[in-house]
This record gives C-alpha cells, structure tokens and sequence, in this order.
C-alpha cells in the first residue's frame, strides 16, 4: 500500500463583479482569487479498486457529486485504467463557505495523482479536466499565489501582490447554495462594473487604501437580504478597523483586511466571542 499526504489550500475573492449571463446558463465575471493558506489534509492511499471517500466532515458528500470523486472518475475516462484509491479528507476550510475548499480538493487530488502515477498530463489537459469539475479549479491547478480570473472564473491571468497587513476570516454557522446565489441576481447590478485591470495595478503596488475604495462582490446583494448577519459581520469588521470587508465568493465567510494587527486581533476576540469561527493569516504569508 502507498500512501500520499497532500495539503489542499484555500482562497478568497478580492473582488468579484458580474458582467451579465451567458448563453449556457453560466454567468460571465471577472474576479481577483488570493490564496490563503488554510489547508485541508489529503491523504491518498492506493488500494482496492474504483476510489473510496471518507472525511471528518459530516456534509462531505461521497457519491459522484463530491469534487473528488468527480475528478476520478473524469481521470479515469482520459487515461484508461487507474489503480483504486481510498481518500481520507480531514476538512479545516469550511464547507459552503465560499472559499474554494471542494474545488482545491479536486485539483489537489488530480496533480497528486499526475505526479505519483507519472501520469505526465499536460498541464493544458489537467485545466481541461479541472473546467469539468468546477469553475475554480483551474486556479488551484497553478501554483500562484493570486490570479485574475475571466469568463466562468477559469480564464485566469497570474497576478502578483504586494499587499501588507492582516486577514481575519470569519465563520459563521451558514452554508450557502452557489447555485441559489446566482439565480436570485437581478440585473442591473450595482455597483456597476470596474476596470479590473485597474485592480491587478493595486494589488501589485500593494495599496490596500485604494483598493478598498474600489473592490466589492456582486454576490453580497442577495445574500445579505436572505442572511442578514453576514451583513451585520461585515459591518462589524469595518467598525473595528478593517480598511477592507467582503465576503469571500458565494459566503458565508466573511474576511476583513486590516494593517494593523492588534485591530485584527480586537475584531478576532470579538467574532470569537459571538460563537462565530475565527482565524488570522499575515498577509505576507498569503500565497505561501
């Protein structure tokens, strides 16, 4: 038996806006995705036959509608037979949270088995295979610590930061329907759109002032009506000194950027102390 012990990472959205629908019943953005480096444990033993999930998760599905398994049996189709595996999961990114971790397993999952079978994907091909899977994939197939992300959020544009300071992600107890978030958009969306290009020059330059008076995520609408106290978090977070609050992709995480770390540890004790999760990432370790 071998056995593989991978870390899956996580990410936010610095920014997301929606350009409109498309054709094919997606929709059309443009977002900014930062790695964090909140990790979920993989461990990949090859045995058996077919591939066998199991997690510390409760929500962790384990039929073909779980990122992994999909990725399996997706690999599967394109190289012929696989040897069988059984994937433990021990989950530390919230599910549903709207910070990637289901697509990171998947990519995980498909580079760990590229490198250890000598498999020798292209990396064009495991792109391919990771669109099928789901929009973010892609991303956590390069290894970049941010990205410019176009069309479903696959098209992606390496980026650099040089963002200084610190994260603070906070969880409150709500997992949040992707699916659900997208059709309760009404267009037009407001704020309208930004030259987003505009925001990979910030990002660079690391000017966290200027940024927060641009960025924003089309996908707060809906959801702050139906959840309002992601509303009332953001707002917290904002009230105790983070120049930058949004939550991350389709929610239910929250993340505040603050520059100075005893700020972030104040608003840390202070989601801590509404029972919400609570963790705290320098953002020169963002990326690592």
């Amino acid at each position: 038996m071998r056995e593989l012990v991978v870390a899956s990472p996580a990410k936010i959205n610095l920014h997301l806006q929606v350009l409109g629908r498309r054709l094919d019943g997606y929709h059309e953005l443009e977002t900014i995705f930062l790695r964090i480096p909140l990790e979920d444990e993989m461990r990949i033993f090859l045995e058996g036959e077919g591939i066998t999930l199991v997690s510390n998760h409760p929500r962790v599905s384990r039929d073909s509608s779980n990122t992994v398994v999909r990725a399996y049996q997706l690999l599967s189709e394109l190289v012929g037979d696989l040897p069988g595996v059984t994937v433990e999961l021990r989950k530390r990114v919230p599910v549903g949270g709207g910070l990637g971790g289901g697509s990171s397993n998947a990519a995980t999952f498909l580079l760990a088995l590229n490198n250890h079978l000598g498999l020798a994907l292209s990396r064009e091909e495991l792109l391919e295979l990771g669109r099928k899977v789901g929009a973010d994939v892609p991303f956590f197939l390069q290894d970049v610590p941010a990205a410019l992300g176009r069309g479903i959020g696959d098209q992606l544009e390496p980026l650099e930061s040089a963002l200084k300071g610190v994260l603070l992600l906070v969880f409150p107890p709500l997992s949040i329907s992707t699916s659900w978030v997208y059709s309760s958009l009404s267009f037009p969306l407001t704020p309208p759109c930004t030259d987003i290009n505009i925001l990979a020059l910030l990002l660079r330059r690391g000017d966290l002032a200027e940024l927060a008076l641009r960025v924003f995520n089309h996908l707060e609408g809906p959801v702050f009506v139906r959840y309002s106290l992601l509303a009332e978090i953001k707002g917290g977070l904002l009230e105790r000194g983070a120049l930058l609050a949004l939550m991350s992709g389709s929610g239910s995480t929250l993340f505040g950027l603050f520059e100075e770390e005893g700020e972030a540890r104040e608003a840390a004790r202070w989601a801590s102390g509404m029972g919400w999760g609570v963790c705290l990432v320098p953002l020169g370790e963002v990326g690592v």
